[in-house]
């Protein structure tokens, strides 16, 4: 019905490549409801708590992973104990091609290329 509403090809272009470019945290999530709560609570638990924990989501590409983690985020930024427990880091399979440019990246987000004291970050990292 939405799509039926649309007065232009050009509208229904500009949706899809929005769509596949960017994602769009206020759109649906169809079929991984399940998956949203489930990953809703741990994160959340995990920030709330001080725990540790991991996360692997895998899935074929276009199944809605990157989608779904987006609505987590913006979901758990809204909750006011999360929003101050968290930190994001984004990074990007195909610029941080292995662990040490991946550990770089995340040094370089956090912002702790020269933290000294307790936390010791050095700008050559050696990934065994």
């Amino acid at each position: 019905k939405y799509y039926e509403a649309l007065e232009s090809n050009g509208e229904v272009q500009k949706i899809l490549r929005e769509r596949f470019c960017h994602l769009n945290p206020n759109g649906k999530l169809f079929g991984l409801e399940h998956q949203y709560k489930q990953l809703l609570e741990l994160i959340k638990h995990t920030a709330v708590n001080g725990e540790s924990n991991s996360v692997l989501i895998i899935g074929p590409r276009g199944s809605g992973k990157s989608l779904l983690v987006c609505h987590v985020l913006k979901k758990l930024l809204e909750i006011k104990e999360v929003k101050e427990n968290i930190l994001q880091v984004h990074l990007n399979g195909l610029l941080q091609t292995n662990g040490r440019i991946a550990l770089k990246e995340i040094t370089r987000q956090l912002n702790l290329e020269n933290v000294v004291g307790d936390k010791v970050f050095v700008r050559e990292i050696s990934y065994v």
